[in-house]
């Protein structure tokens, strides 16, 4: 197996037991608006995990220097594979762990949508569009896709700082 699709794995694995931790602590459900702040552990742990898988690669290169570039690459890769792997998860997640999630998003936002002023038909049609987001088909094709952008962005950043160039180029230079 090699290196990326292991931490991928790890990544996939992290993100489905939060995942499950917020359901079952009802920050999912019954507490959406206070587990919302707690989604960006989600992202600190995506980061520490790409951390990890980025250096991982680094250091299995026998010269152990990298390039921003392959950086950025590794650490996309990783997050593509992730994010295909957790769609699987997210559809499996929202069909028959956390089916009342749609009402839940929905209680709460609704009640934004009356702060903002918005008609009962407005918010009628609101309702529709965001029940078919928060679906579990819905939320499989866009969790990949949210994976990847995050990844991405992390990737830069993390390459920025585990980037290191070989000792042999280091003697040409």
């Amino acid at each position: 197996m090699s290196t990326k699709f292991l931490y991928a794995l790890t990544l996939t694995i992290c993100g489905a037991v939060f995942n499950l931790l917020m359901y079952f602590t009802g920050l999912q459900t019954e507490k959406l608006a206070t587990g919302q702040y707690f989604q960006w552990l989600g992202l600190v742990m995506m980061f520490v995990v790409l951390f990890l898988g980025i250096k991982a690669v680094r250091d299995e290169t026998p010269e152990k220097g990298m390039s921003y570039g392959r950086g950025v690459g590794t650490g996309t890769l990783i997050s593509l594979y992730s994010g295909l792997m957790s769609s699987v998860y997210s559809f499996i997640h929202f069909k028959f762990v956390n089916t009342e999630f749609a009402d839940y998003q929905i209680a709460m936002i609704r009640q934004k949508w009356e702060a903002a002023g918005m008609g009962e038909a407005q918010m009628a049609q609101a309702e529709k569009f965001t029940r078919a987001m928060m679906g579990p088909v819905a939320q499989a094709i866009l969790t990949p896709v949210f994976v990847v952008i995050i990844g991405v962005v992390c990737s830069l950043i993390i390459a920025a700082i585990v980037k290191r160039p070989a000792p042999d180029a280091l003697k040409t230079a």
